[in-house]
């Protein structure tokens, strides 16, 4: 893909810098030119008439090295999660996310009892496999688009299993999934539509195993009834926040992981030799996820309010103005990584990533994303000898959130 000129540094910088689409879909050499700049302000991420109910800009401060990115992250009590942009507009906010203590210290001890890592990945593992097949089994040798065909299905699929939903629905979840996070060609009518729809769709799902519950009814040993009955010191969530939290699972997780799995493909076809290495040492593939994750994240950026006159490096931030750390940038800085464009798999240092946040907000579905990659790159392993190019892969250009393709023609050879 060619790389578009750097843009001009200045003290005019403006959101345009960064949100043609040609730099949503190729951000890092921009990213590489503004690290070495003063912290700047005035990054409007979502132009007025992107997110339904919002007709306003949200200008935001633009921080892009590591260490500013862990600071502002490491001082949730200086830098609010609170996304005022969400609050004013027609969509749901997320749970925990968009929460500050002590309430997200609160919800984030409920919501482990019901999320503890391992006992959901005992619960879905062997199933994850079977699934993932069951797809390749539908492509055979095949082209196909992989962001079509694949990458989407997976995360959504998954979602049903964990949350207690009908397996078909997950064509529902996708398209709701990616309505939500503003990086598809969804008009802003569209938007809302979607958003409607997933709100009805929980609390309808919600309502029925709460009914179920009181009337003493066996229910399902899945996400919603963990949600339901989880407790912490005697608090449990409301109905309300159950709703919220099944829906984010939804729209936090099956899109990027989705985007995950094609940034993968993406380096395996890209890289010469890389998928015969890794085929030929299965224990290189959590190095090759790792990594992906680093050099190629799908989280782009979140946004922080600032609560109190502070400081980030040199930059004075007053209290009321809007923080954007964009985490992929932070990820590629070298003042961290040696060659941190490079795709390198025996990177000493890689788990220093903050694909997934860092401090509190860390994502509770980080070890889930890493095993629905695993899983998939074992099991087109297992049944591929290689993958190959079939037409030009496209990268997103919708939107400043994500990082990933929009297609991904390849070929699938059998061994």
């Amino acid at each position: 893909m060619p790389v578009p000129p750097l843009p001009i540094i200045d003290d005019e910088f403006q959101s345009r810098d960064l949100y043609a689409p040609d730099v949503i879909a190729n951000p890092y050499p921009y990213y590489q030119a503004l690290r070495d700049q003063p912290i700047q302000f005035g990054l409007e991420d979502y132009p007025p008439g992107t997110v339904p109910g919002v007709d306003k800009p949200h200008p935001a401060w633009v921080v892009l090295k590591h260490a500013d990115v862990v600071d502002v992250c490491r001082r949730p009590e200086t830098f609010s999660s609170r996304d005022i942009m969400q609050e004013e507009s027609e969509a749901p906010t997320l749970m925990l996310v968009n929460h500050d203590r002590p309430r997200h210290t609160e919800l984030r001890a409920i919501a482990q009892k019901a999320f503890h890592p391992k006992r959901v990945m005992e619960n879905v593992a062997p199933w994850m496999e079977r699934t993932v097949n069951k797809q390749l089994d539908l492509i055979g040798d095949a082209e196909v688009d992989f962001m079509r065909d694949l990458a989407p299905n997976l995360p959504a699929l998954v979602m049903t299993r964990l949350i207690g939903l009908p397996e078909a629905d997950y064509v529902l979840l996708r398209r709701w999934a990616n309505a939500f996070m503003v990086t598809s060609d969804f008009t802003v009518e569209e938007r809302q539509a979607c958003n409607i729809e997933l709100w009805s769709y929980f609390q309808e799902a919600v309502d029925k195993r709460y009914t179920k519950i009181e009337r003493g009814a066996e229910v399902p040993d899945d996400l919603m009834s963990a949600f339901i009955t989880a407790e912490s010191d005697g608090n449990k969530l409301t109905r309300e926040e159950v709703v919220r939290f099944c829906l984010t699972l939804v729209v936090a997780g099956a899109e990027t992981t989705g985007y995950l799995l094609g940034n993968l493909i993406d380096v395996l076809v890209s890289e010469d030799g890389l998928y015969d290495k890794v085929r030929a040492d299965r224990a290189l593939i959590r190095n090759l996820v790792e990594e992906s994750l680093r050099r190629d994240g799908p989280v782009q950026r979140l946004h922080r309010v600032c609560v109190e006159d502070t400081m980030i490096g040199e930059a004075h931030i007053k209290a009321g103005d809007w923080v954007a750390i964009f985490h992929a940038s932070a990820n590629r800085d070298p003042e961290v990584w040696e060659r941190p464009d490079d795709f390198i798999l025996d990177r000493p240092n890689f788990r220093k990533h903050v694909t997934f946040g860092n401090g509190i907000h860390h994502c509770m579905g980080a070890g889930i994303a890493r095993n629905e990659a695993v899983q998939m790159i074992t099991s087109i392993m297992d049944r591929y000898e290689r993958i190959e190019p079939a037409g030009e892969r496209i990268r997103q250009r919708g939107g400043l959130l994500n990082y990933g393709l929009e297609t991904c023609p390849v070929r699938f050879v059998s061994a």
